[in-house]
């Protein structure tokens, strides 16, 4: 039997440079937001509304912060007092920043494509040296099909590293544009953004998923460790770290790491869901057996659950008389080249699907 690597941990690893904060200066709004989109991660969307709205009474003015709530409100199915918001701004002053960038968020929530290409126009009409505003506009135009929106896209990028060269969410942004045709060049971009942040979530996870796509295994695990020691309790570098060492078969170790990120998050399905698997590696299987079913308990009908515990169920039964054969998957995960804007609309997605399992 072959088991399945979690479908969030992928998602992890191969979409998220995770949301990319807006500043190069590392400022308490930026971790502020950092802590906002982590908590988006983990599906725990309430908990990111209400720390995004208290960021937001100290910072009314941060553009990307108005985006990512406009995202939240999308997908929790509150658009619609999102736009109400968006629109009482907009009709006092058609050029306010954070009502442009609200209808922006809501509008990618919606699928929008025309409402969000023409607010994010608008946006860099009236920020016109704001390297955010031009960051959200090269986001916008990154999730069009067209060549030409592609090139402007990356000129969008490049104009908000002209206006800061160290501005993080570009970095990434260029970095994963690069990243198919001149990984060399990916590369560097990525290098620049975890100098500008060295603690910033989305430039770890975006350099450490580069390093797993080029097949970098013992490289990416330095960089894990790097990761750790700025934030030695975050779920994703420790979910992340887990996965490479599981690929390699040190289920121990990603074992001992998992149950690290679950004890302290007791509601974490993908950590749940992903030290199941390790024990029925680990031929644990009857311990698989009763983590599934905790998980169970806490979301009824995740058929990822119940069939690891069928699994675990099936080589318990056989344990007599046969060994464990079930390992995770010896390939690592590799990322696809989405631009860290559509990563941050996958992450509300999967954020919003974790949600509504409770």
């Amino acid at each position: 039997m072959r088991s399945r690597l979690l479908p969030a941990v992928l998602a992890g690893l191969i979409l998220l440079a995770l949301l990319p904060i807006a500043a190069s200066a590392d400022t308490g709004a930026d971790r502020q937001l950092d802590q906002v989109t982590d908590l988006m991660r983990v599906g725990r969307m309430d908990e990111a509304l209400a720390n995004l709205t208290a960021m937001q009474q100290a910072n009314p003015d941060q553009l990307r912060a108005w985006m990512i709530k406009g995202l939240i409100l999308g997908y929790v199915g509150m658009a619609d007092e999102g736009r109400a918001e968006a629109n009482e701004r907009l009709a006092a002053d058609p050029a306010d920043g954070g009502g442009l960038a609200l209808a922006i968020g809501i509008a990618v929530a919606d699928g929008d494509d025309a409402t969000a290409k023409d607010a994010s126009a608008r946006l860099v009409a009236a920020f016109p040296e704001s390297a955010d505003a031009w960051d959200i506009r090269g986001g916008v135009l990154s999730m069009q099909s067209e060549d030409a929106a592609a090139r402007e896209s990356q000129a969008a990028f490049d104009r908000a590293l002209a206006i800061d060269p160290k501005h993080v969410d570009a970095l990434i942004n260029r970095g994963e544009q690069a990243e198919p045709t001149d990984p060399d060049a990916a590369e560097r971009f990525l290098k620049r953004a975890v100098e500008a942040r060295p603690a910033s979530t989305d430039a770890n996870d975006a350099w450490t998923a580069f390093l797993i796509g080029q097949n970098r295994m013992a490289e990416a695990l330095s960089a894990y460790d790097a990761w750790l020691g700025k934030q030695p309790a975050s779920p994703i570098a420790l979910m992340g770290k887990a996965t490479v060492l599981a690929d390699e078969g040190r289920y121990d170790e990603a074992l001992w790491l998992v149950q690290n990120v679950v004890r302290d998050d007791t509601g974490y399905r993908d950590g749940f869901y992903l030290e199941g698997q390790l024990l029925l590696a680990l031929g644990r299987s009857a311990e698989a057996v009763d983590a599934m079913n905790d998980l169970l308990e806490q979301y009824p009908g995740d058929e990822d659950a119940e069939g690891l515990r069928s699994e675990a169920a099936a080589a318990v039964q056989a344990a007599p008389t046969s060994g464990n054969t079930t390992r995770p998957p010896t390939t690592a995960a590799t990322r696809s080249p989405a631009p860290a804007f559509a990563a941050l609309l996958a992450v509300a997605v999967l954020g919003a699907a974790v949600l509504r399992r409770r």
